[in-house]
């Protein structure tokens, strides 16, 4: 064996007990999380309504409402990525590439606003916009929130405003969400 030989196996096994710890990390939050299990699915362009406003974003993730380091393995919203957001008068719309469109009704979105950092992401004061909604669980309605980073100027704006002009009246103040940012 020569000298480089011991160290690029311990290097190799090191590697490999990382990545079997994160695989069993990752399926025990599944497992944990299984009431969240697939969401409603998306209802037809024509049920939608009328497109208000769309952007390309990165979608961030979606965690249970104030707490934003805990991420949701919901199918469709699990794992960051390049996305498409869109708000119809029937509800919100995300879609990232190769998973199920994820699509909120509009009676499920309880607010918007923006927030400045969530999981893994931290960015400019206001740089996310934040969607908080109600998730129908198998255990029940659950408060979730999830992030989006408009890629394009102005996007975050008008996707707040999108959604401001089409959600039903705030919550009860016992039910509203922490802003980390107003909805500016």
């Amino acid at each position: 064996m020569s000298d480089k030989t011991v160290p690029a196996i311990l290097v190799t096994l090191l590697a490999l007990v990382i990545l079997a710890a994160m695989f069993w990390g990752w399926r025990a939050r599944k497992r944990r999380q299984t009431a969240f299990g697939a969401p409603t699915p998306a209802p037809t362009t024509d049920a939608r309504g009328e497109l208000i406003a769309d952007a390309p974003v990165l979608y961030v993730a979606t965690t249970r409402a104030g707490e934003p380091l805990d991420r949701l393995t919901i199918p469709g919203l699990a794992f960051r990525g390049r996305a498409t957001a869109g708000m119809y008068h029937g509800g919100f719309s995300i879609v990232i590439p190769g998973e199920p469109e994820t699509f909120v009704a509009t009676d499920r979105i309880r607010s918007v606003g923006t927030s400045t950092w969530a999981i893994d992401r931290a960015v400019e004061t206001g740089g996310l916009v934040r969607l908080d909604w109600t998730y129908d669980s198998a255990t029940g309605p659950v408060d979730v929130e999830s992030y989006l980073r408009a890629t394009g100027l102005g996007d975050a704006r008008r996707l707040i405003d999108a959604v401001e002009t089409i959600i039903p009246a705030p919550a009860p103040p016992d039910r509203t969400p922490q802003q980390e940012g107003p909805s500016s």
